[in-house]
């Protein structure tokens, strides 16, 4: 029956990645057309959504695939495109948004800011700019600025008041009493103007939050206080592990005019409808300046698991500049949970959230959203300095899809997540119920070339997916991630809830993935959890990193083989627990054999270490063949992106040069 499925699958992923299907017809659109056109070569329509009106009166009676052509220049959004059944292909073809010819079409959801003036500091200049959103990013001749900020972080001086939580509210599991605001000495940090918009950061081990702001306040002649926005502080200050708070401890502090004081910074004043920008060498007269305004790019959304939308694919388009301003919860922000991109939604008393059977998590929406989908890819195209915590999710019952030989870079999140923390258990979730929740499966993760990500959102591994069913993260080229570089699964084996049987049949394979964990610490280049029955980590090249196959709690039924490790004074392999079991670890190339292995049934066997030798030809055959496929080794730039850190300072782990 596996094996069946498998080749359905395939079938279905040979009929989204190929071009055998006849055309039935073919639409054009410029950004640059004048109004009134036919959608042809000639005369083209003016926007994507009139190509989208064509499609609708087309779709329902399809003999072969609709082709939406985009000419070169940008299409700028106000607001995300959204697609439903009714955008879908019908009949076995499929609708296929694509790049015209070697043109390159841009779908950004950025506002153009112009009228720049100076202001009495010198270096300062403003402009004026109308939104009632906070400004979490911006962008500068075509490079990304940094939120105005402190230079170094500091030291927080303990928590300060206290505030009731009752358990009836709609966002509580029970009852408690919540820190109100955290205290620092004025020496450190000034009196901030609209604190509203004021952000305060805290990294622990593997963990950093995004904590919002609500007032700032003088409580003595040295001291100050930052209040919380209620009830998201509530719920992030909840948080066990390492997503507990410490008022002791350092945090950064950004997005106030006050610290607007070195070149590459901007502050957005909401009130006056002033956007503030600390120039360089920048001309400001004549600088090309672009504010993220829409929130998302696209919104593939069908109605449930027996009215999906999908037959779509996007292919050479490149997708830039969307707006996100974090998680939102009765009109207060933040950004954080306990691990990854499961984020808190819930105050949970005590911090634990293995009880509420993830019920108190959610994943935040893509740059590309998708929710009840089949048959939907996204091949060779480029995300570059998108603002969301992930470009790519596939997010609720997302099944035979794939995203393949795209370019990842300039990204405050990650390049994809697949899955949901609630599909823990299938149709009883809080957000997605009986007809609605479904498993993401038969999806392909494959050739992508992944830089520069998590830069802002950096506990977030650069590819992450939960509880999930025949999904390939293969030949991927990831490097450079503040955490980790692929992580798979959830549950742990100590969560005091029983194993989900959701998970099966995974594999993370001949990838090639180095420089990771920049930033935090703990977790894997490749990283598990759970029960994934029938799942591999096979023939990948990991370098440069610390904890490189890390099977984490609870992880069984994975057949680990066929790896090159090449990173000294590390471990190649970590199974710290005995809750781990029934792990295959076979024929591993490793530079250093460094292992913690106290799983049960865990055997190792036939590790191969070249620790004062070069690599032998077998282990040079597996480093050549993974990462990107000879069908899109076109994507790799001809050099190296230059790193980006939206911090003024990173310290970095001493396994990085």
């Amino acid at each position: 029956m596996r094996k069946v499925k498998h080749i359905a699958a395939l079938a279905c992923a040979l009929l989204l990645t190929g071009a055998a299907a006849q055309a039935q017809k073919t639409i054009y659109v410029s950004p640059d057309a004048p109004k009134n056109g036919k959608g042809t070569l000639e005369a083209p329509y003016g926007s994507i959504e009139e190509a989208q009106a064509a499609v609708r009166k087309l779709n329902k009676k399809m003999t072969g695939d609709i082709t939406v052509y985009l000419r070169g220049g940008t299409y700028t959004l106000a607001s995300p495109l959204l697609f439903k059944e009714e955008d879908s292909g019908m009949n076995g073809f499929r609708v296929v948004y694509k790049a015209y010819e070697n043109e390159k079409p841009i779908v950004s959801g950025g506002h153009a800011i112009t009228g720049w003036e100076p202001t009495a500091h010198k270096h300062i200049y403003s402009a004026p700019f109308e939104s009632g959103e906070k400004l979490r990013a911006l962008f500068v001749n075509g490079k990304r600025a940094r939120m105005a900020g402190m230079g170094a972080p500091i030291r927080g001086q303990g928590s300060w008041g206290r505030i009731e939580v009752t358990g009836d509210e709609p966002w509580a599991y029970g009852s408690g009493n919540v820190v109100e605001g955290i205290k620092f000495l004025l020496k450190d940090l000034p009196l901030l103007s609209n604190p509203e918009d004021v952000e305060l950061i805290q990294k622990n081990v593997w963990n950093e939050k995004i904590l919002g702001a609500s007032a700032v306040e003088r409580i003595d002649r040295d001291t100050l206080v930052i209040r919380l926005q209620q009830p998201y502080g509530a719920i992030l200050t909840s948080l066990a592990w390492a997503g507990r708070t410490n008022y002791n401890k350092d945090f950064i502090i950004r997005n106030a005019f006050e610290l607007l004081d070195s070149p590459g910074e901007f502050y957005f004043d909401r009130k006056k409808g002033r956007l503030y920008y600390y120039a360089g060498d920048e001309d400001m007269s004549r600088a090309e300046v672009i504010a993220p305004v829409s929130k998302g790019l696209i919104r593939i959304y069908g109605s449930g698991v027996d009215s999906r939308a999908g037959n779509l694919a996007f292919e050479g388009i490149t997708f830039s500049h969307d707006a996100w301003g974090l998680m939102e919860i009765e009109d207060s922000y933040g950004f954080g949970g306990i691990q990854s991109l499961g984020l808190a939604i819930k105050y949970i008393p005590g911090g634990n959230w293995h009880p509420t059977k993830y019920n108190s998590t959610d994943v935040p929406p893509g740059s590309i959203d998708v929710k009840n989908a089949q048959n939907v890819s996204f091949v060779r195209n480029r995300f570059e300095q998108l603002n969301s915590a992930t470009a790519v999710s596939y997010v609720n019952d997302v099944v035979g899809s794939e995203v393949t030989g795209n370019f990842f870079n300039d990204l405050l999140g990650n390049a994809v997540c697949v899955g949901h923390p609630q599909h823990y258990e299938i149709g009883d979730g809080d957000i997605y119920g009986p007809g609605v929740e479904g498993v993401c499966k038969d999806i392909r993760i494959t050739n992508n070339y992944i830089r520069n990500v998590s830069l802002d959102f950096r506990m977030v591994e650069a590819i992450m997916a939960f509880f999930v069913e025949h999904v390939n993260f293969d030949y991927n080229d990831i490097s450079g991630t503040p955490y980790g570089a692929i992580a798979c699964g959830w549950w742990w084996a100590n969560a005091g809830i029983p194993p989900s049987t959701v998970a099966k049949d995974n594999t993370i394979s001949y990838n090639r993935i180095g420089n990771t964990h920049i930033v935090l610490h703990d977790g894997g280049m490749i990283y598990t959890l759970g029960k994934q029955p029938n799942s591999t980590i096979k023939g990948n090249y990991l370098f440069n990193g610390p904890r490189c196959i890390y099977p984490d709690d609870g992880s069984a039924y994975f057949t680990v083989t066929d790896n090159v490790v090449n990173s000294l004074h590390r471990l190649w392999l970590h199974i710290a627990s005995d809750r781990c079991h029934d792990i295959v670890i076979d024929h591993n190339f490793v530079k250093d054999n460094g292992t913690i292995n106290n799983g049960v049934n865990t055997p190792l066997t036939n590790t191969i270490n070249f620790r004062n030798r070069p690599f032998d030809d077998e282990a040079k055959g597996i480093m050549e063949k993974a990462g990107i496929q000879e069908p899109y080794k076109d994507i790799i730039p001809a050099r190296e992106p230059e790193r980006i850190d939206i911090y003024p300072w990173v310290e970095k782990e001493p396994w990085i040069n």
